[in-house]
Formats: C-alpha cells, structure tokens, sequence
C-alpha cells in the first residue's frame, strides 16, 4: 500500500471553524432610522433596559482561534464606530490574515478617517438612502452632509497616501419611501467616482403570520418561547403596495450599467432586479421569484455574533442562541450539540423568516466579494 496522505493539522482545522464571522460589536447607534429592525419605528430594541457589548478580550480570543481557517469578516452593530476598541478590533483582524468589511452610517467617517486608512478594512460600506431631504428623512437632520463629508475625507486621505484600500461602499435600503430616488442619488447628490462598490437591497421584512410561524417552530423545535428580535421586522405588505416596481427595475437597470462600464462592483438583493421579482417581494409573494433557496448552506460557513455573546448563524435573528461566546470558546460551540440540532433541522426545512434575509434570493453562497 502506498503512504497515507495525511494533511496539514492546520487545514483539519479549517473545516472545524466558520469561514464567515459577523461580530456585532454594541448595540448603540447615534442614529434612529425609521426602517431599522433594532431602533427604528418598530425595532426591537426599544424594548431594551439595558444595551449590551462585546467584550474585548472575547472578540481577540475568537480572533485568535480563528486565524487557522482566516474566516471573512463583517463588523456591524448598532453603529460599529462607536466601538470604543474598534482600533484593536480592526489591528486584530488584520494581523490574523482575515478579510473585513465595515458598515457605518457615514457620521463618525470623517472623525475616524486616519484609523480607517490606517488598518485598511477591505470595505467601508456607507449606508445612504437618497438624496439629502430624503436621506435624513429616513435617517434624521444633517446626516446626509456628515456622510458625505466622511466619504470625501476617507477617499482624499486614501489618495493622498497612494493606497487602494479601504473600498468605499455605498449601501442602500430600497423602501417605500426612497424608492423613486435611487438613480438622483447615485447620478446626482454623490460623486460616483470615488465609490468603489454599490450595493442595493430591498427592505427587509416578516409579515404577523411568519412572525407567528417562526415563534411557533423555535418553540416546538428548539424549547424557546418568544421570538422578540425578529418582532422588529414586522410589517404590512399593504404598506408597499402603492410603489412603482417598474420604475424601482428601471433605476437599478441604470446603475447597474453604469457599474459596468466604470468598473464599480454592484451586490443586488434580490440577484434578479426584475420588476416582477420586485413585486412579488414586496406582495410577500417570495417563494414565487426566481432564485430563491431551497436550503441554506450559512449554518455551516458562517457564525454570527451578537452584542451580549449568543452565537446564531442567521443574520438578525437572534432569538435562538446556539451558545455564547462569554461562556465557551466559538470551536467548541461551532461543533456543539446545539448547532448540530439547529444543522439538522435546516437540512429539510427552511424558517418561516428566512425569506427576509437577503441571500435567501441568490442561489449561490457569496464570497468575500460582498
């Protein structure tokens, strides 16, 4: 018999690990957007005494175990910038080898430029809505300015310096109230040349019967008894029912060729912008669109972390917990009894929410591109 192959202790431990890591950093945010899940008008965090935050020393740790699979990852909160180790956060993830984008609403940019060109994040994501007047609608007086003025002060030092990174992304929430003004924002209130990347998705949202649905499975399946975070995505398809999904296909038609042609990376949610994939979105008619999920591979590439240390692997929902990070190490509650249940249920089944995450609409799971 010839030798055994045998491989790297290394790359045994690549495929013990998450590959994708989102560290929700703090639950504050300076800002109250109206369509937020966690502060805006029916977000879920309003209903919270007390606002939690990853400690430090939790984050370095996860960071360090990691570093053999060197696992992308995404930064968020709250507003991840209020982070008061958002520096060691962004040094660390750095050090190990890894990938990192970081979302902001745009108004400490300016104030934390230096740091951002200094440890070169991959993406800074700036999330903006519209032209001013309808930007600050959404997400209060001024922010508009701030944002932009952070994106010009981030883009001359980057230049100033001859560096590429980091990209400068802008990340749009396509809502009833914004939606006839994406093509003014991108052509008219920015300066599209120093953006790097683009990504638009449509608003997120459960309609009361998945809500009731979701509690329902968690309960039967997995003993837990109310679903109080994912309350925050509650909404009324009746309310999106006046928009033109003609007009919101045509827009994101022109910037997508525009895209195209300047070299600027564009991530779409849904995949297919197609005015009959819009409104079937909207009509919460979702499982009659093109591309949809059949079955989600994230329970076994990605972990997600939130404020007080609960290891999910869904984006947002966070009311079944597979663990915390304060209390056992992300290996051992990746390869715990817990997500091997939550594993086993979600090879047959989707949740009745996973229709309002945005990569239930590509078919493929996404790269680092994101």
């Amino acid at each position: 018999m010839g030798a055994a192959i045998v491989k790297p202790f290394s790359s045994l431990l690549d495929v013990r690990l998450p590959k994708w890591i989102f560290l929700q950093l703090l639950e504050n945010c300076n800002l109250r957007c109206r369509m937020c899940y966690e502060w805006g008008d029916n977000g879920s965090y309003h209903e919270k005494k007390t606002l939690s935050r990853l400690d430090i020393n939790v984050i370095k740790a996860i960071i360090e175990e990691c570093k053999p699979a060197r696992p992308y990852y995404e930064l968020f909160g709250g507003e991840p910038l209020l982070y008061p180790h958002i520096e060691d956060v962004l040094w660390s993830i750095k050090q190990a080898g890894s990938k990192v984008h970081l979302p902001t609403n745009g108004t400490l940019l300016e104030k934390y430029s230096d740091l951002l060109v200094e440890t070169s994040p991959d993406r800074v994501w700036v999330s903006l809505d519209g032209p001013p007047e309808i930007n600050d609608h959404q997400r209060g007086g001024g922010v508009f300015k701030k944002a932009v003025d952070g994106i010009d002060a981030l883009h001359a030092l980057r230049t100033r310096k001859g560096l590429s990174y980091p990209k400068i992304g802008i990340s749009t929430v396509i809502t009833a109230l914004n939606y006839r003004h994406l093509e003014t924002l991108f052509f008219e209130s920015l300066d599209i040349g120093k953006i790097g990347c683009i990504s638009l998705e449509l608003q997120a949202y459960l309609t009361e019967k998945n809500h009731q649905d979701y509690e329902s499975v968690l309960n039967k399946q997995f003993g837990v008894n109310r679903a109080a975070i994912s309350k925050g995505f509650v909404c009324d398809p009746a309310g999106f029912s006046d928009m033109d999904f003609g007009l919101i296909a045509r827009q994101v038609g022109k910037i997508a060729g525009y895209c195209e042609k300047a070299g600027i990376y564009l991530n779409t949610y849904p995949k297919e912008m197609s005015e009959d994939n819009i409104r079937k979105y909207f009509s919460a008619d979702w499982f009659s669109m093109s591309r949809v999920k059949t079955r989600c591979s994230f329970p076994w590439i990605s972990a997600e972390i939130s404020a007080h240390g609960d290891v999910t692997s869904c984006h947002a929902f966070y009311d079944l917990s597979l663990g915390n990070v304060n209390a056992s190490s992300i290996g051992e509650i990746w390869r715990g009894e817990k997500y091997a249940q939550y594993r086993n249920y979600l090879r047959k089944n989707l949740l009745p929410v996973c229709q309002s995450c945005c990569l239930f609409y590509n078919e493929k799971p996404p790269t680092a591109e994101r």
